[in-house]
């Protein structure tokens, strides 16, 4: 099978598991330094559709969004908020495709756990 007719799983560096709940979208800006993510803006509801240990699908309200980079609030478990930041990797049609980049070994094993349980 060539590389183009695969099926996007199999193309995926990373499982995906279905996750439908709400998150918490918010705005990052880079600090005047360029080195300091802060959060802007008043935060946005979505309805996450699937996650991976890379990254994210959302569907989202907004059709755009000057931030390409968000801070994200879900919970995997009961009484455990992960806190990641991701870049905007596709927007399309009311869905966000994001990127996870900041998320440190901890989060990624609670996400990759998740992931695992739900195959």
């Amino acid at each position: 099978m060539s590389q183009s007719n695969q099926p996007k799983s199999e193309r995926r560096k990373h499982s995906r598991a279905k996750f439908q709940e709400t998150v918490t979208l918010h705005n990052v800006i880079e600090s005047k330094s360029g080195n300091v993510f802060e959060v802007a803006g008043v935060p946005v509801k979505a309805k996450s559709k699937d996650v991976s240990e890379g990254g994210m699908r959302l569907e989202v309200e907004m059709t755009s969004s000057s931030s390409k980079i968000f801070k994200l609030n879900f919970q995997l478990q009961k009484n455990k908020t992960v806190d990641v930041y991701s870049k905007l990797a596709w927007a399309s049609e009311g869905m966000f495709g994001l990127q996870f980049i900041v998320a440190d070994e901890e989060i990624r094993k609670i996400i990759r756990q998740y992931v695992e349980r739900s195959l």
